[in-house]
């Protein structure tokens, strides 16, 4: 019996074994498809139950000024590039570059001798013209006696031939009386003469006077030409630049020195204009540059642009360094400078991370009791990283207040969340 058993199994069509091992891979892949169902509802179902995680942070109350940074380049108030006046070979050169110096200081000195001996011919036509006038003055004083003397003759004269007109025909000769009248008619002649003298040597000493005067300016302008062959400083400054060595020929367009006033430094910074009505308030500026890492510079606030620039719709502020710091700056240093607008005072400052932007509004979530409250924000001063919330209490946040700093893109209003703990 045992032996037939065997025989049979070991003589099986091999059509049936086939059948057999499709029929046990499919009941076992029948069998992993109900499992992996039952563990993937599960998975769904531990997801719907999992909560929003976020990211929060304290509110806290914190010391605030209101400032805005901006930046600038220090110019000299004064920079003056100097020219000469008159062309010529410069002689000497009396600065170097770096070399302070003051108002009217000789810089440079030019070849003046042409300029010398200009002046000392006008100065000996003076002298001639003096001597002139002094003869002319002489010829008047001469000419007003002579006319004095004339006036005397003439009435002399006058009388004597009234008095023979007035003696009776009979008892005076008829020439007697025409001499008379003869003498009174030279008399007037003769002091028409002298008048004419006196007038003419008035005119002469007047030629005089002109020809002094004339004379007296040409005198002046030639010293200034002279004057004109020392280059001098025209205000307290330092030698920026030197163009001359000196032995050089220069002419009127040649640029020698330029002198730059480094204790009235300036900067002028550029703002928008929505900014206008808070640095019209503004308390102080100060400024820091690289060049003096660890010090702090105090300047004023000189002018305000009057007008906004229509490209940019910026305005220009002209601030103005303290003399005491200019010491230590040097014009064309780049300074970062802070126009304080706003004392300091306490603020509720929430970070800028937790503010989301919807259109007009600034949106925030706090979280009260593990349910984030969606809020307006009502911002106020903005700082780098923080900008001020204004609505607080009931209808706003408060100091202690968690905000959503991470994690709130998604959030809805009164949704419950965990908050992740750092």
């Amino acid at each position: 019996m045992r032996a037939i058993s065997t025989a049979r199994v070991k003589a099986a069509p091999s059509g049936f074994r086939r059948a057999s091992t499709l029929l046990c891979l499919l009941s076992l892949q029948l069998a992993f498809t109900a499992c992996d169902g039952v563990e993937g509802a599960g998975i769904t179902a531990a997801a719907e139950k999992q909560l929003p995680l976020v990211r929060v942070a304290k509110l806290e109350w914190q010391k605030v000024r209101n400032a805005i940074e901006t930046t600038g380049f220090l110019e000299s108030e004064h920079r003056v590039t100097l020219l000469s006046k008159i062309s010529g070979r410069v002689i000497a050169v009396e600065v170097d570059e770096g070399q302070r110096v003051s108002k009217g200081q000789v810089l440079a000195l030019l070849d003046d001798r042409e300029a010398q001996q200009a002046i000392l011919q006008v100065e000996v036509q003076l002298e001639e013209k003096k001597v002139r006038k002094e003869l002319a003055d002489l010829a008047v004083d001469t000419a007003t006696g002579k006319l004095e003397q004339a006036k005397i003759e003439r009435d002399k004269a006058l009388a004597e031939y009234k008095r023979n007109t007035n003696i009776n025909p009979d008892l005076i000769a008829p020439k007697e009386l025409d001499d008379s009248k003869f003498a009174w008619e030279s008399s007037v002649e003769a002091l028409k003469v002298s008048d004419f003298d006196k007038r003419k040597a008035e005119l002469e000493v007047l030629v005089a006077q002109n020809s002094i005067a004339e004379l007296t300016a040409r005198l002046a302008e030639q010293t200034l030409k002279l004057a004109e062959h020392s280059i001098r400083s025209p205000i307290d400054g330092v030698v920026e630049e030197r163009q001359i060595t000196g032995g050089e020929t220069i002419g009127t367009s040649t640029e020698l020195f330029s002198i730059v006033d480094s204790e009235n430094l300036v900067a002028y910074l550029r703002r928008p204009q929505r900014e206008l009505p808070l640095v019209q308030k503004a308390k102080e500026v100060t400024f820091t540059t690289d060049a003096a890492p660890d010090r702090q510079f105090s300047a004023n606030i000189d002018v305000f642009s009057p007008v906004v620039d229509q490209s940019s719709g910026s305005f220009r502020i002209r601030i103005r360094v303290r003399k005491e710091d200019t010491e230590f700056l040097r014009p064309g240093m780049f300074i970062k400078s802070e126009i304080l607008t706003e004392d300091e005072r306490r603020a509720l400052m929430v970070p800028k991370s937790a503010v989301i932007n919807e259109l007009e509004k600034s949106i925030v979530y706090a979280i009260r009791g593990n349910i984030a409250h969606r809020l307006v924000l009502d911002p106020g001063l903005e700082l780098r990283t923080f900008v001020e919330c204004k609505n607080l209490g009931d209808e706003g946040l408060a100091a202690g207040d968690l905000v959503v700093v991470s994690g709130q893109q998604d959030l809805r209003d009164k949704a419950e969340v965990e908050v992740v703990k750092d």
